[in-house]
């Protein structure tokens, strides 16, 4: 069905392509099959889930979120690499002359529809000529794919551009449909599934990859958030836009996630159409059992809704939301940006820790980029995400490097590996530590054991697994000893072996090269002894983080990128790597203090001059600031200046003296660890090294992700 089958892509990138235009950069691979969606609701999901299929084939650029405006389109194409087999972005559509634009940067060769809603239609003079516009995006494409009761925008098409070929995807759930007769999924998402496995079948992806992937899809749009609410009821944040379409979609998400009866609206402005009161009372009917009406726009809906509660803007609903009740409800507060409803959200929300780690994904990405440019197009790139991704959090770390590109994760025990697959991960996953028993259970899940013992090798083998063979070089833990290998050589060749490989003990101490360079040549005569002796072929790695920039040498076909993803560990790369990593608190109290009064537990803390001043902040030895880091032994940063600790660290709070800096209040937020202030300097303070700091950062201590 696809006429532009996806291939490589030979063309190199010019250096400065930065500064030409990105329909200029997106030229610059022809042949390259690249899918355009659009419509008024469900881009991004069928986006990601479109993507997350194809990631099982083939190399994808996409649109990173909802990049899908004027802004972000170009941007995403700019992400465009030689290595990319198929591409997927979306489009987004506000007013009139928009999507000619888009279509000359995005040059679709193939398309998917989503829907034709009511988003924007107060900016156009006519229903025809919103539908008109957002079909422009599909003028010079080969194929289609389009919801099967969107026969309005079929007809249209057929007529505008006869030579597209149009394939309707069922929208029902008593349609025929390509989904499992036990998927999981329902309504709005049911029809996103299937658009995305239609585009997905239609670019080539064999029919058995998509049956087993159906199950990573999970119904939930990246716009709406889900929280634990102050009342113990479900919160669930939409407060991105809002029109009816949207609403309908958040509305029935609402429903699914509903533990209860009953089932709260906070309604902000709607975009205006025709007939908005009417339209409103269909939708909502009895779905809602408690209503409140925010902004002016709003009022004349009292008439509709008699029994609604009314506020003229957010600001007052804040006042009066301490003296209601939202116990055993779910409530969805639905608004759009500009009304500022995330404040809502958090008011209703758990209280959340003051203390914060917040991880850039920006800098994230950077900083895989960066790796990756130092390594052929051949070699792959394997990243840890074991021990919760070095504190900063499994699943959201996964998901991000599973969108950038990366070829392999790795953890350290089977149930890591479980909960990313929970989670969505598709990508191999390399489990470090799997012990004889838990290897049935990772059959399912297609984890892939290493193994260093004969017992594994035969369990894993029998099972079906696919497995990495670890050889000791050196580093004195697991791994085959290099004598064992080589006897067992013979028995150890299956064409289920993925990987042999070794860790390096220290790959960053210049004084300890002549070590580094003997692991490496013990490994190598090791690979040379499987070659010799036939078998299937197999990738080998020994590099980690400072691996890849200190022996370049043996970069071979994979390497293992570690802490330096977060910017950390790297000498020759510090110049170039961005910290991705940031711990805060914030200042609880601040008091003054004579000489010789005494702070904290054992009174190991002792002010030494009169009218100093003592602040409280919330972070302590529960949260992963080390018991160490007191005394004096470390400072924090405040206004861009150092506060050293005085006394002990508590489990929950500890002190710092701000005397120099007095302008320090409640509420300061305070600095242990960011790119201004190295985690390095932490790890030094308490004689330890920055993975045991990240890795003791407690799970009360708020994960924040930004810049997505």
């Amino acid at each position: 069905m696809c006429h532009r089958r996806p291939v490589s892509c030979v063309s190199l990138i010019p250096s400065q392509f930065y500064s030409s235009s990105p329909a200029h950069h997106r030229r610059q691979f022809p042949d390259l099959p690249v899918v355009a969606i659009t419509g008024s609701n469900g881009k991004t999901i069928v986006k990601d889930w479109l993507a997350q299929l194809l990631r099982t084939t083939y190399r994808v650029c996409a649109t990173p979120r909802s990049y899908n405006s004027q802004i972000g389109v170009p941007l995403s194409v700019w992400q465009l690499r030689r290595e990319h087999e198929v591409a997927v972005f979306e489009a987004g559509l506000s007013e009139a002359g928009e999507m000619e634009r888009l279509r000359r940067i995005i040059q679709p060769t193939c398309g998917v529809l989503t829907n034709i809603g009511t988003a924007h239609l107060a900016n156009f003079r006519s229903t025809t000529e919103h539908l008109q516009e957002k079909l422009l995006l599909f003028a010079e494409v080969d194929w289609v794919i389009l919801p099967r009761d969107e026969t309005v925008a079929r007809d249209a098409l057929r007529h505008l551009y006869p030579r597209v070929q149009l394939t309707e995807a069922s929208t029902k759930e008593s349609e025929q449909s390509d989904l499992p007769e036990n998927t999981p999924l329902s309504g709005v998402y049911r029809h996103n599934a299937q658009l995305a496995l239609r585009a997905a079948t239609a670019l080539g992806v064999p029919a058995e990859v998509l049956t087993d992937q159906i199950a990573n899809l999970h119904p939930l749009s990246n716009r709406l958030e889900q929280r634990e609410g102050r009342d113990g009821g479900p919160i669930i944040n939409d407060s991105y836009s809002n029109d009816l379409s949207a609403l309908a979609a958040a509305l029935q998400f609402a429903e699914t996630q509903n533990p209860f009866a009953d089932l709260t609206l906070i309604l902000g402005t709607v975009q205006p159409l025709p007939q908005l009161p009417e339209r409103l009372r269909a939708l909502i009917g009895d779905r809602v059992a408690q209503l409140l009406l925010v902004g002016p726009a709003n009022q004349k809906l009292l008439t509709t809704f008699p029994d609604a509660a009314y506020f003229r803007d957010t600001s007052q609903l804040l006042k009066e939301l301490p003296q209601r009740s939202f116990t055993r409800q779910t409530v969805l507060v639905k608004g759009a940006s500009y009304e500022h409803f995330d404040r809502i959200a958090d008011a209703l929300s758990r209280q959340l820790h003051r203390t914060q780690l917040r991880i850039d994904l920006t800098a994230l990405r950077h900083n895989l980029r960066l790796y990756r440019g130092l390594l052929s197009p051949e070699s792959k790139l394997l990243v840890m995400a074991k021990a919760s991704a070095y504190g900063s959090g499994a699943l959201p770390v996964a998901q991000l490097l599973q969108e950038a590109g990366a070829d392999y994760l790795a953890v350290a025990y089977p149930e890591e590996g479980h909960a990313l697959r929970r989670g969505g991960i598709h990508l191999p996953i390399m489990v470090l530590n799997a012990a004889p028993y838990t290897l049935a259970g990772m059959v399912v899940d297609r984890l892939e054991p290493v193994v260093h013992s004969m017992e594994q090798y035969r369990l894993a083998t029998q099972l079906g697994l696919k497995i990495h063979l670890e050889i000791d070089t050196g580093m004195g833990r697991l791994g085959f000893s290099p004598q064992e290998f080589l006897q067992n050589i013979p028995q150890l060749r299956s064409p289920l072996v993925v990987s042999l490989f070794t860790h390096l003990a220290a790959s960053e101490d210049p004084t300890q090269n002549a070590f580094t360079l003997q692991q490496i040549a013990t490994f190598n005569d090791a690979y040379r002894a499987v070659q010799a002796g036939g078998g299937a072929p197999v990738q080998r790695h020994v590099l980690n983080s400072n691996g890849i920039t200190r022996f370049p040498e043996a970069t071979y076909d994979m390497v293992r990128l570690g802490i330096g993803l977060y910017g950390i560990g790297d000498a020759k790369l510090a110049g170039q790597l961005q910290p991705a990593l940031s711990l805060t608190a914030t200042v609880s109290s601040v008091s003054e203090r004579g000489a010789g009064d005494s702070i904290g537990y054992g009174r190991r803390g002792v002010v030494s001059r009169d009218n100093s001043r003592i602040a409280v902040i919330s972070i302590g030895y529960a949260d992963g600031l080390p018991r160490a880091a007191g005394e004096g032994r470390f400072a924090v940063r405040i206004h861009g200046q150092l506060a050293p600790t005085i006394g002990t660290v508590c489990m929950d709070m500890c002190m710092v003296n701000v005397t120099g800096i007095p302008e320090v209040r409640v509420g300061d937020v305070v600095t242990v660890f960011g790119p201004e202030h190295p985690v390095e300097l932490l790890a030094g303070a308490v004689g330890t090294i920055p993975y045991e700091i990240l890795t003791q950062i407690g799970s009360r201590v708020h994960r924040i992700y930004e810049g997505e």
